[in-house]
């Protein structure tokens, strides 16, 4: 990123073209933002200020904007030179009266990919047009702007609250409708803390649900450095109850003395088990993460021994690949998180790669569910869904790009 950002944005910026020395001031930069990435990892498992962790991992999101806007000025340069006829321009001449752009107006160094390298150290030292001067100044500007733009928008979408997302879901058997408040991925830790996790929490207060699931990576420090930010927990309100499975990043931080303190704050752990509730079934198991900690890997089987068959079934599973990797088709609904719907584009797409589902209500492959009867043995359709929640907060640095947290209210209706 930051040898595009210097080939395309540095090497030709007006500032450059006027001081030279500015050049120098703007590798400086990068590489100071450099020094910033590397030391957000090397740093990763120290605890200190959530102000400092900021600071460090503003780098990344500044060479991440940067890149982005230049890559955008870009896509735009390509479409209107794309856009100008060729019998506008002559090799070394630009346009005339007709008021059509040249391309060497709209990008001064397309002619230095061609030349040698005298010709393009002689073109870079030529003094420019006007007109030269006024284009390269607009794509600075919008370089510039854009970069400010993408900067305030990622730094947002990752610190506020995020907004609540309705999601219809008909189950069929369900005899009452349910209003489930859904979180996932809010890792409290060396960014969020208290006053984040607060507002969550009066926020899902405020909904009124029956219950609440909280699927995986709640946490992502370890739990004696943040007891005192997981307090508000303790407020969460439902008339059933408050239920958790953990996400490969509570394996990371020592997921033992994570679960036990969690319970101390009124969740049900719900791992490798099922709870009966007044009209559904509630099953849980733990992350796929677990078995290469030593700890004991999600097990479906026992998850769902002794499934009320009367009563829908749910299903709390972190990482959405899990229903690939295993026959989910005894519930009708299956809940996870896990992948920030990307959190940075276009990274959405290597989410895709690894866990194919990325965001949204899902309906996965049908399956075919034996019903039997006094007389006889029939077979009908079942259509298990699959939601998928974007996550509340973040991993890394602070930014949201096109990937937007939310926090969800499951209406389940029956059919």
């Amino acid at each position: 990123m930051k040898l595009y950002i210097y080939k395309r944005f540095i090497r030709h910026s007006l500032l450059v073209r006027k001081w030279a020395f500015t050049k120098w001031i703007f590798i400086a930069l990068l590489l100071l933002l450099a020094i910033g990435e590397i030391s957000m990892f090397a740093v990763r498992d120290v605890h200190f200020s959530p102000s400092g962790f900021l600071l460090i991992g503003s780098c990344v999101i500044f060479t991440y904007c940067l890149f982005m806007a230049c890559l955008c000025v870009d896509c735009v340069r390509i479409l209107v030179r794309n856009g100008v006829p060729k019998s506008c321009c002559s090799p070394t001449s630009c346009c005339n009266q007709t008021q059509k752009v040249c391309l060497d107006s709209i990008n001064p160094s397309q002619n230095a990919l061609s030349a040698s390298p005298k010709l393009q150290s002689a073109s870079n030292a030529s003094p420019l047009t006007p007109r030269r001067k006024f284009l390269q100044g607009m794509i600075d500007t919008s370089i510039a702007l854009l970069f400010v733009c993408f900067s305030v928008q990622g730094f947002k979408n990752a610190l506020t609250i995020p907004p609540v997302k309705e999601v219809r879901i008909k189950l069929a058997g369900l005899k009452k409708p349910k209003r489930i408040a859904m979180i996932t991925d809010v890792h409290i830790g060396k960014t969020l803390g208290y006053a984040f996790l607060a507002d969550v929490v009066a926020k899902i207060n405020a909904l009124k649900p029956d219950l609440v699931v909280i699927v995986g990576d709640l946490i992502d420090d370890k739990i004696e450095n943040i007891k005192a930010d997981l307090e508000p927990l303790k407020s969460l309100q439902s008339t059933e109850g408050v239920y958790y499975v953990a996400g490969n990043h509570e394996y990371y931080h020592g997921v033992e003395p994570i679960l036990a303190h969690l319970q101390t704050l009124n969740l049900n752990i719900l791992h490798n088990k099922h709870i009966e509730l007044a009209d559904l079934n509630l099953a849980g198991v733990s992350d796929l993460s677990a078995a290469r900690f030593g700890y004991e890997e999600p097990n479906l089987a026992a998850a769902k021994a002794g499934l009320n068959t009367q009563k829908p079934s749910v299903l709390l599973v972190h990482q959405p690949k899990f229903v690939r990797q295993n026959d989910v088709s005894d519930f009708d609904l299956v809940l996870c998180g896990h992948t920030h719907a990307g959190q940075v584009f276009p990274l959405s797409f290597f989410v895709w790669l690894e866990q194919h589902y990325v965001h949204g209500l899902y309906k996965l492959p049908q399956h075919t569910q034996s019903t039997h009867t006094s007389q006889n043995i029939e077979s009908k359709p079942r259509q298990t869904q699959l939601y998928v929640s974007s996550g509340v907060g973040f991993w890394g640095p602070a930014i949201r790009f096109l990937a937007p947290s939310e926090i969800v209210l499951l209406k389940l209706e029956g059919e």
